[in-house]
């Protein structure tokens, strides 16, 4: 769905206003999620909305952020399951913020407890 990507982030470039989407195939854990909101989402990022998948949860839930306030409300797929989320802010680090966000995949059950000795 990246063809209307362009047009409509142009005008807001001007005063670094950048929107990053990331989406995946793949489940989020919710655990690294709340993680990454209490503890690493950026104070410039203002907006943020998207359809989310827990590895936990069987419903999706849709996700809208802003300020410092959030909401997560539960629903039922239609379709297939995916993560589809979109930050909104000034001035945002977007590879650190992706892969901020691809820490929160859930990773393959042969892959737990590698990667925490940081």
């Amino acid at each position: 769905h990246d063809h209307d990507h362009d047009h409509h982030s142009h005008h807001l470039e001007n005063d670094g206003f950048t929107s990053l989407s990331f989406q995946s195939d793949k489940p989020f854990a919710i655990r690294k999620f709340q993680h990454f909101l209490d503890t690493q989402l950026p104070e410039n990022v203002f907006r943020a909305k998207g359809i989310l998948w827990f590895d936990e949860s069987p419903n999706r839930h849709i996700f809208h952020l802003s300020g410092k306030r959030f909401s997560i409300e539960d629903d039922e797929w239609k379709g297939e399951k995916k993560n589809q989320l979109v930050l909104i802010g000034q001035n945002l680090d977007h590879d650190k913020l992706r892969s901020q966000i691809e820490q929160c995949v859930c990773l393959p059950s042969n892959n737990r407890g590698k990667g925490f000795g940081k």
